[in-house]
Parts: C-alpha cells; structure tokens; sequence
C-alpha cells in the first residue's frame, strides 16, 4: 500500500484496496488502521528527510482518496437515522492534516452518528453554520502543530455562537504533545481525548441513545 501511495501511477492505491478486500481484510479495517498507520509512517519519513513535502502530500490525497473509495456512505449522512445524535467536527483553518478528521468521521457514521465536517472553516463560517443548525456536541481535531490560543478562540466561536449549550472535544496530535489537563483548562473546551468512544460517552451519546437523540434543525 505504502508503495501505491508514492506511486506515479493514481490507481495503484485503488488496486491494492480491492485486493485486500479480496484478501478478507474488512474495510473499516483498511480505513481504521492500516489507512492511518500509513499516513504516520509518511509523516515520520518527511520528519526524517526520508521523503520530500511533496511525496508525503502526493501520498496522503490518494490515501484520501481510497477513503472515499472503500465507504462512499461514509462520507456524508445518508445512512444516518434522522433522530440520531448530531455532532460538529472541526478541522481549522490553514490546518493541512485533515486525514485524521476524516477516518474519524467515518467512524463516527459507521456507529449511526450525523456528522458535519467543517475543513478550514474561518470564524464567521462557523459561527453561521452553528447559529443555523444546533448539535448533540462539537468535537475539534487539532494537530500537533497548533497553538491551544488558536484552538481557544474556535472554543470561543462555539460558545458565543450557538444557540444552545453542548460539550466540545478536543483531540488530535495535539495530545501527543500536550497535557489534557493543560489542553482543556487553556482552551475551554469540555473533554480531551483521542478515544472516539470515550468521547461519546463524555458526551452522553452512548450508542443505547443514538435513538433518541434529536436531529441537526434548522433555526
């Protein structure tokens, strides 16, 4: 796979997904672990002047790309229930690592959740969107590059915009080199952590309530 990625040829990446799901290795599999234990590894390689910018970039948009591929359901919510429990993911601006949100946004479907995707979104972007559509609870992927002043102020957006009340996590590289401790008291933010379960149930929105919980509305 890791060669497909840094491959010339575009397909490359394609081919070998079906081959591995001809192998048996489930496609939640391929997307939860083998796609972004890939992406670390080409991280680390352009950390180590392995690789240049260019191939880690090359290779992580057809990594994108096999994601779209393996669940094309996953990428928005049409599989959603409509009174399934709604959550706002967050990617800021100028933020280029954006594998991580979509792997999680894909689980997040998987287990029956409404996800709205916000990639770069600016500050007034955000608060538009979050005073039109209230959500079950707002969770930011931060990476390990950003500054928590920058993630405070998308805290600060969230809670002056929306209309109602909701958690916000935080989670991401970030926590590779911050404190959770530090991360939530400096930013705002409800909950720190890089368990998509555990922050679902930080939240209250343990599957037993995917049921019951109300939809995005419109206000």
């Amino acid at each position: 796979m890791r060669a497909a990625a840094l491959d010339v040829n575009r397909d490359g990446c394609i081919a070998v997904m079906q081959d591995a799901i001809l192998a048996g290795i489930g496609r939640d599999d391929i997307a939860d672990f083998y796609i972004p234990q890939l992406a670390r590894e080409l991280g680390d390689d352009w950390c180590s002047d392995g690789l240049s910018f260019a191939a880690v970039t090359i290779g992580v948009s057809r990594l994108q790309a096999m994601l779209r591929e393996l669940g094309p359901e996953w990428a928005g919510d049409q599989s959603a229930n409509p009174a399934a429990p709604s959550i706002m993911l967050i990617v800021g601006q100028d933020v280029y690592h954006t594998l991580g949100a979509m792997v999680l946004s894909g689980q997040l479907r998987r287990k029956g959740l409404s996800v709205r995707l916000m990639l770069g979104a600016d500050s007034q972007e955000l608060a538009q969107k979050l005073a039109k559509t209230s959500y079950d609870a707002v969770f930011i992927s931060a990476s390990s590059g950003e500054s928590l002043e920058s993630l405070r102020r998308i805290v600060y957006v969230i809670r002056s915009s929306s209309k109602t009340s909701m958690p916000v996590v935080i989670g991401g590289t970030i926590l590779e080199v911050e404190k959770q401790y530090d991360v939530t008291a400096l930013t705002g933010a409800d909950h720190a952590t890089n368990v998509p379960s555990e922050a679902l149930e930080l939240c209250g929105l343990t599957t037993k309530y995917l049921t019951l919980a109300r939809q995005p509305r419109e206000v």
